[in-house]
C-alpha cells in the first residue's frame, strides 16, 4: 500500500517547516506540503464551509479564525489526497515531533483492516479502551470520554477520507471536535496510547489563538443551552460508540 505524509505549514512560518522536515528527513520520509489556510486573511462572507449558527448553536463560542483556517485547511489535505493514487494518507500539523517509533507502529496499524481513521497525539486521553497492541508499548483502541484534543497527527484511509470529506462540511465545530466524532460521521475512529507523536517545544506555540482569546469567545450562559445539550448527549454516544467496537487482542 502506498502512503503519502502530509504537513501542514502556513507560509509564514517557515521555521516549522524546517523543523519537521528535519526529523522526517531522520526518520525516512518524504513530506508532501499543504499550504495551511490562514483564517485572518478570508472574509467572513467568504467562509463558504463554515455554518456560524451551527457553531454557535453546539460549540457555544463564535468561530476564530485561526479555527476557520485549520478546518478548511484539513478538507483541503483530503481533497490533495484523494486525487492523488496513494491508499493511505498520514497528516501532520507542522508543530508536531517526529520519532524512530512511528513507521513501525503505523505498518502494525495498517496491517489489520479494523480502523478508517487514527489518532496519533492527544491533549487528554483518560479513558481509553485497548483493542489491540501495535508494538513499543503501544496499543489501538477507543476512546470512552473527550474530546481528547488535537488534530496536530492522524492517519486515514481512502474510505474514511472519503466519507469525512463529505460529512466534515459544513463546519459547525473546531476540527479536532468534529475528526473524532464516528458515530456521528459512520467512520471507525481510533486512538493511540501513548502518544506515537509528540509536539516540538521548539514550534509548539499555537497560531490559533491563546486560552484569553479563546474565552473570549464563549457565549453568554444562556445561549449556551443547546451546547450543553449536545455534549451530554456526545458524552453518552462517544462511549456506546467506545464500547461497541470489535477488539482484537
Amino acid at each position: 500500500m502506498k502512503t503519502n505524509y502530509y504537513v501542514i505549514n502556513l507560509d509564514r512560518s517557515p521555521e516549522r517547516l524546517a523543523a519537521i522536515g528535519a526529523d522526517a528527513a531522520t526518520i525516512g520520509i518524504d513530506l508532501i506540503r499543504v499550504k495551511a489556510v490562514d483564517g485572518k486573511t478570508v472574509a467572513p462572507e467568504a467562509r463558504e464551509i463554515l455554518d456560524e449558527s451551527g457553531f454557535r448553536r453546539l460549540h457555544g463560542k463564535i468561530p476564530m479564525d485561526g479555527e476557520y483556517g485549520c478546518y478548511q485547511t484539513h478538507i483541503d489535505v483530503f481533497d490533495a489526497f484523494l486525487a492523488s493514487d496513494a491508499d493511505i494518507a498520514v497528516i501532520f500539523e507542522d508543530d508536531v515531533q517526529l520519532t524512530p517509533a512511528l513507521l513501525p507502529a503505523l505498518d502494525r496499524i495498517v496491517a489489520v483492516d479494523d480502523w478508517d481513521v487514527v489518532k496519533l497525539m492527544h491533549h487528554r486521553l483518560p479513558a481509553f479502551r485497548a483493542h489491540r497492541s501495535i508494538g513499543g508499548g503501544h496499543r489501538l483502541g477507543t476512546s470512552l470520554f473527550g474530546p481528547t484534543g488535537s488534530s496536530a497527527a492522524y492517519l486515514v484511509n481512502r474510505q474514511g477520507a472519503n466519507t469525512l470529506r463529505q460529512r466534515l462540511v459544513p463546519m459547525q465545530l473546531p476540527y479536532d471536535v468534529a475528526l473524532e466524532r464516528g458515530w456521528a460521521l459512520g467512520v471507525r475512529v481510533r486512538h493511540v496510547e501513548p502518544d506515537l507523536v509528540s509536539g516540538n517545544p521548539l514550534t509548539q506555540q499555537s497560531l490559533i489563538g491563546g486560552r484569553k482569546k479563546y474565552a473570549a469567545m464563549r457565549l453568554a450562559p444562556w445561549r449556551r443551552l443547546t451546547t450543553l445539550l449536545f455534549r451530554t448527549a456526545e458524552a453518552v454516544r462517544r462511549a456506546r460508540f467506545g464500547l461497541s467496537a470489535r477488539t482484537e487482542r
